[in-house]
């Protein structure tokens, strides 16, 4: 295996009965890290928007880098609309695109925004108004 995901970490979480979970994350990361495998951990937080949380479970120091997707509200024609929002929070080694974009899953794939600008209050959850 070149890639190795684990969708979700809760998921895994709960398969550790009584044990330490982050001993057991860490180590199998290690693990596989030194076999060569690049690992994606996919880990979903409770609240759909408003202060950002990064895993809430401690495991961040096991990630070279850390993207985040949450939602936010948008303010577009007068409507209050649900949009998803993606931004690097962390990347070892070397800088990292500091800027948050929106994110758009389509029929096509994904589709990433240029830069939101303007933004102040996003880790709260919400987006600046679109002048649509």
């Amino acid at each position: 295996a070149q890639i190795v995901m684990l969708d979700s970490v809760t998921g895994f979480n709960l398969t550790m009965q009584d044990e330490d979970f982050a001993s057991r994350l860490h180590a199998l990361c290690k693990y596989l890290a030194n076999m060569g495998v690049t690992v994606i951990l996919i880990n979903q937080v409770n609240d759909l928007s408003g202060t950002f949380q990064d895993t809430g479970t401690n495991i961040t120091y096991l990630a070279d880098n850390l993207i985040s997707l949450q939602y936010v509200e948008r303010l577009v024609n007068g409507k209050v609309e649900l949009r998803k929002a993606i931004g690097v929070v962390k990347k070892r080694l070397s800088d990292f695109e500091k800027t948050l974009r929106e994110l758009e899953i389509t029929r096509y794939g994904l589709k990433v925004s240029q830069p939101i600008e303007g933004l102040q209050g996003i880790l709260g959850g919400s987006l600046p108004v679109d002048e649509e």
